[in-house]
């Protein structure tokens, strides 16, 4: 009798691609949204004319705001070709570039600013992500973090049929410790799990359930793996501002 083959596994949903999400969160593919970040570059405080980086820039909502309402040069930077091309509509006067946070293709001390929303966790090497982010920056420059992160590191969602933020949230101590090592100091703090909570909501609300919109991407078992490995994990949301310490003599 001939062997039966394997059925193909289907490769993880890449949630951030998905246009569903994109007209949630009004296009920035994240918790809080283009108002979390305009309230983060507010508190940095920029100078005009400063040039900053956005890190997994998706489809360019984040460098239209740097460019028309803080008067920032923008520079964006992701691995999907699909999401550059947008980008580079959505933000005409931002240089764009192909290419992953753990292999900036920059100088040394390029940038005054570093963004970097819901990617972070996402970059396979977190280490090696931080220490890029602190390479490209000015020293005095900021860095602008956001991500979903793991109250308990044992009780981290298993999720193989999903590719997020959530699917590889890192503890809280093993972002801050990171940037410690790297070089950074920690200027602000913030744990915004209502943000979290907030998109739960807008999803069920136009959807009916979570199940739902997961099964809009996946099958139906798959959807409801996803919804019980993110039920049982303690996830939050946290938003943080550090800067590049600058050393003496």
């Amino acid at each position: 009798m001939e062997a039966l083959s394997p059925c193909p596994t289907a490769p993880p949903v890449t949630l951030y691609e998905q246009d569903e999400l994109s007209e949630l969160t009004g296009g920035a593919l994240r918790p809080g949204g283009i108002a979390l970040t305009a309230e983060l570059l507010t508190y940095c405080n920029l100078e005009p004319g400063s040039s900053a980086l956005d890190i997994g820039c998706g489809p360019g909502h984040t460098l239209n705001l740097m460019a028309t309402n803080f008067g920032l040069v923008p520079t964006g930077l992701d691995p999907s070709a699909s999401m550059l091309e947008k980008a580079a509509q959505q933000a005409p006067t931002a240089t764009i570039l192909q290419g992953t946070a753990t292999a900036i293709p920059c100088g040394p001390a390029s940038f005054d600013a570093v963004v970097c929303e819901c990617v972070l966790s996402l970059t396979g090497d977190v280490a090696a992500s931080i220490r890029e982010m602190h390479r490209v920056l000015r020293p005095g420059g900021v860095l602008i973090l956001t991500d979903i992160y793991c109250k308990r590191p044992e009780l981290q969602p298993d999720l193989p049929d999903l590719q997020s933020c959530a699917s590889r949230a890192l503890p809280l101590d093993a972002v801050t410790d990171g940037l410690n090592r790297a070089g950074f100091a920690l200027v602000s703090l913030r744990d915004r799990s209502d943000l979290l909570k907030q998109l739960a909501g807008q999803i069920i609300f136009s959807y009916g359930s979570l199940e739902k919109f997961w099964q809009l991407f996946m099958g139906a078992e798959a959807a409801r793996r996803t919804c019980c490995a993110l039920a049982a994990a303690p996830l939050g949301y946290y938003a943080l501002v550090a800067e590049k310490e600058v050393r003496h003599g």
